[in-house]
């Protein structure tokens, strides 16, 4: 598999298209189908593999990780959190954090 299907595999995993990873990712809308046959640039497929929340390494085919390996932390406000592939507002994203301090202090109070 090359990058370019790692990156399609990944897209469509998350219920993106190629041309809306690419103007996520903010790179030129056509930019990843070039990458059929050239090779990306570290910057580009750098912005690529964060919204894809993989590592280059995946993409480069050097690590068998996928997307759905990914683990992060709430608690983290740089932390872009998707929910099939749409970005969650900040409102329910404050929700989760409240109720998992809510959580934490309940399980400290037993």
């Amino acid at each position: 598999m090359n990058v370019y299907s790692r990156i399609y595999n990944s897209a469509k995993e998350q219920g993106m298209s190629i041309k809306e990873l690419a103007r996520k990712a903010k790179i030129g809308e056509n930019s990843i189908y070039r990458w059929k046959t050239i090779k990306p640039s570290i910057q580009s497929l750098t912005k690529v593999a964060r919204q894809l929340h993989v590592s280059t390494d995946y993409l480069l085919g050097q690590k068998k990780e996928s997307s759905k390996s990914f683990r992060l932390d709430i608690a983290d406000k740089n932390t872009q959190l998707l929910y099939q592939g749409q970005e969650v507002p900040e409102k329910y994203i404050k929700m989760l954090r409240f109720i998992m301090e809510e959580d934490k202090a309940e399980k400290q109070k037993n």
